[in-house]
């Protein structure tokens, strides 16, 4: 179903990863390697997704912290744009639940790619999902808002994310062996 996304890139955890952010460094989104363009600008930075690249426009290209900030602000917005929806149909999604919206909070997580918070129903979900693909990001969200109803996996939960998501086990075997946490 995804064979064509991944490349022979070795597999690193992201927050192993040490990057450049030079031309022609690979970065992961929606679950594709794009080459990084950096180009010099006079005009405000931004980050467009061209065709097989991804093209960073700055006025200080050399500025290695700069370039690393630009890009991480153009994820975070991707990832909200994303995830607000993708967590709206997991609700919809778990309605035979009774589970309600929670709060979405998008962090960067070490050792997670979300959780759940029972008091505060707080949906905490990693910023670096956004280098996954679209149906694992999916699965993470339907995984967490389950959790509102079944605290732990226990076989209510297992049940219910089976049935709502008959293919979990592919999406969570794509996250553990191409994009590890």
């Amino acid at each position: 179903m995804y064979k064509n996304r991944y490349s022979s890139q070795p597999v690193i955890p992201e927050h192993e990863r040490v990057y450049h952010y030079v031309s022609g460094e690979l970065h992961k989104y929606l679950g594709y390697h794009y080459p990084l363009s950096i180009i010099g600008t006079s005009d405000e930075p931004r980050v467009v997704l061209n065709g097989s690249h991804l093209v960073l426009y700055t006025k200080h290209p050399q500025d290695r912290g700069e370039i690393a900030f630009i890009l991480d602000m153009w994820y975070r917005e991707q990832a909200k744009a994303i995830f607000v929806p993708v967590v709206a149909d997991a609700i919809v999604k778990a309605a035979p639940y009774k589970i309600s919206m929670p709060k979405l909070r998008i962090y960067k997580l070490d050792d997670r790619w979300g959780s759940l918070s029972q008091k505060s129903k707080i949906l905490v979900m990693n910023l670096e999902l956004i280098k996954t693909p679209k149906p694992c990001i999916e699965y993470i969200a339907l995984h967490e808002v389950i959790h509102a109803r079944y605290p732990s996996h226990d076989m209510g939960f297992y049940s219910a994310l089976s049935n709502l998501m008959p293919d979990w086990r592919e999406r969570e075997n794509i996250l553990r062996t191409k994009f590890p946490i």
